[in-house]
């Protein structure tokens, strides 16, 4: 099993709860949509499987990838997992890159730190043909090019390249579908699939069910709690909790006034 969560539990040092007892596992080949409002923890579940959050956080219960609890690893083992096995891709791309340094180098340097012995070239070679899934056509022009000279959606799929390059076994995807309009949305959800098909296990977080349709799990949260969890077809189809019938509403009624 890539990721097994168990009885997680996050809270601030003064006893503020921001995730209360969630569980959670994702096989191999699988996604798992954790779907919920603003602040309802989904990012918070997130930057603690990848190890990112601060001394201001009491973490309790387990994060399991691959068998090994990462919430116990030394950082030596952690720092050959992140990036490389497990991948994050942030959901706000506007930040995450240099604004002085080129796309190229940028990615060079993220490619660098964990392949060894490979030329510049060898590089471009091997990440070109991921921008072109991603729906980037002209990749020597986006290479040399500055982050302020790329529109916000370009900058949000050349960021999941980014984590792609490396073939990570497991991707977690936050809110990457936010910066990209309807019809690139559409195509990505459906990479990830195929993604998902070769091998590789997502976790995927979103504010909207219908993006989260692909994906073999759905978790959905509110307040820090976890509300309904299940396979995608029973969420969808037969929700229990009156929270998530209350999304998959706002969902069809957003449908009905673009019609």
């Amino acid at each position: 099993m890539p990721l097994d969560v168990r009885n997680l539990t996050i809270s601030l040092t003064s006893g503020e709860k921001m995730v209360d007892n969630i569980s959670f596992s994702i096989a191999k080949g699988e996604m798992l949509s954790i779907v919920g409002s603003s602040g309802a923890g989904k990012t918070t579940v997130c930057r603690t499987v990848m190890g990112l959050l601060d001394t201001n956080y009491i973490i309790q219960g387990r994060v399991d990838y691959s068998g090994e609890n990462l919430l116990a690893l030394a950082k030596g083992r952690l720092q050959k997992i992140y990036g490389k096995e497990v991948c994050y891709i942030l959901q706000n791309p506007m930040t995450a890159f240099n604004p002085s340094v080129r796309i190229g180098k940028q990615l060079e340097k993220t490619y660098l730190k964990h392949n060894d012995d490979i030329s510049k070239t060898e590089i471009f070679t091997q990440v070109e043909p991921i921008l072109r899934r991603l729906g980037m056509e002209d990749t020597k022009r986006i290479w040399k090019s500055y982050p302020f000279a790329l529109s916000g959606g370009m900058l949000q799929r050349v960021m999941i390249a980014a984590a792609l390059m490396n073939s990570p076994r497991l991707l977690i995807a936050d809110e990457v579908t936010t910066a990209i309009d309807a019809c690139n949305r559409m195509g990505l959800m459906k990479e990830l699939r195929k993604l998902c098909d070769e091998g590789m296990s997502v976790l995927f977080v979103t504010h909207d069910l219908r993006s989260a349709a692909n994906s073999n799990q759905i978790l959905i949260m509110n307040h820090g709690k976890m509300v309904e969890y299940g396979s995608t077809q029973k969420i969808m189809e037969s929700p229990k909790e009156d929270y998530t019938k209350y999304l998959l509403g706002a969902c069809r009624l957003e449908r009905r006034e673009r019609a």
